[in-house]
C-alpha cells in the first residue's frame, strides 16, 4: 500500500470516527448552553435525545418558590450545515406548532419564523423588581427573520403582552399592548402601541448596546374605565392629569 493511500484511509477513518462520536453528543449538551445563555435565568430538566435530535423541559427560575415550568423543549439538527461551518436546527417550543428555524455559527445566532407564547410571570425572571406585583398575561415573541451577534442586532420583532394584569390589584384589567423592534446594529428602535383595551398606550424608545435602554411614552384613557385603573395611575404615576399619563423609562447597558 502506498504512503498517500495509507494517510487518505487514515484520514477517512478518523473522520468516520468523528461523525460517529458526534452523533451520540447528548442531549445535555443542549440543556447547558441553553442555562449559561440565559445566566441560569432558565432551567433545562430532563433532557433525552442526542445534540441532534432530542427534547427536555423548560423553567424560568424564580426569585422565590419553585421554578416556573415554561413548556417541551424539541430540536432537529442538521447534518448538512456542519459543512457550512453552522448547526442548522428547527424548533419546537411549547403548544407552537410551527418551528422555529434556527442558525448557530461562530459568527452569531440567526431566527426565523419565531412564534412563542410564554406566561407573562416569566418577566419577574428577566425585569427586576416586577416580582414584586406580580405580572400575568400572555408573552407572544414574534420574528419573521432576527440576527444576533456579539455587537448588533438585526431585524424586526414584536413582544406581545396580552390580558395585562398584576396579581397585587386583582380586578384591575389593563389591556393588551406591544413593543414593535427594529434593529439596525448596535441599537435597537422600540416603538410602543395598544392592541386592545381601554387604556391607550404610546412611546418610543432605543436600546443601545453602549448606554442601555431609554424612552418616554404615555398611556391614557376614557371616562368608562374599570373603578380600579384610576386610583392605579395615580400610585404609579407621579404626572397624572387629565385621564393621561406620561412616562419614562432608563436603564444601563447590560
Amino acid at each position: 500500500m502506498t504512503r498517500p493511500r495509507l494517510l487518505l484511509y487514515c484520514g477517512v477513518g478518523a473522520l468516520a470516527y468523528l461523525v460517529s462520536l458526534a452523533a451520540t453528543f447528548p442531549a445535555t449538551w443542549v440543556s447547558r448552553a441553553l442555562e449559561r445563555a440565559s445566566a441560569d435565568k432558565l432551567l433545562v430538566r430532563a433532557p433525552e435525545g442526542t445534540l441532534w435530535n432530542g427534547r427536555a423541559r423548560v423553567y424560568a427560575r424564580e426569585r422565590s418558590g419553585p421554578p416556573l415550568p415554561l413548556g417541551e423543549l424539541r430540536w432537529k439538527t442538521a447534518w448538512t450545515g456542519i459543512f457550512a461551518g453552522k448547526l442548522t436546527t428547527d424548533v419546537n417550543f411549547g403548544e407552537g406548532e410551527r418551528p422555529v428555524h434556527l442558525e448557530l455559527s461562530p459568527f452569531g445566532l440567526t431566527l426565523q419564523a419565531l412564534d412563542v407564547a410564554l406566561p407573562a410571570k416569566v418577566l419577574s425572571t428577566f425585569v427586576p423588581g416586577l416580582d414584586t406585583v406580580g405580572p400575568e398575561g400572555v408573552l407572544r415573541l414574534r420574528s419573521d427573520n432576527l440576527r444576533v451577534e456579539d455587537d448588533s442586532i438585526l431585524g424586526l420583532a414584536e413582544i406581545e403582552w396580552r390580558q395585562v394584569r398584576f396579581s397585587r390589584t386583582p380586578g384591575l384589567d389593563l389591556g393588551s399592548h406591544v413593543a414593535r423592534l427594529r434593529g439596525g446594529g448596535s441599537k435597537v428602535d422600540i416603538d410602543l402601541g395598544t392592541l386592545e383595551g381601554s387604556l391607550r398606550l404610546s412611546g418610543s424608545g432605543t436600546w443601545d448596546l453602549k448606554t442601555g435602554l431609554k424612552g418616554a411614552g404615555s398611556a391614557e384613557h376614557g371616562t368608562q374605565v374599570s373603578p380600579e385603573l384610576i386610583p392605579f395611575l395615580r400610585a404609579v404615576c407621579p404626572e397624572y392629569r387629565n385621564n393621561s399619563c406620561t412616562f419614562r423609562f432608563a436603564s444601563g447597558p447590560g
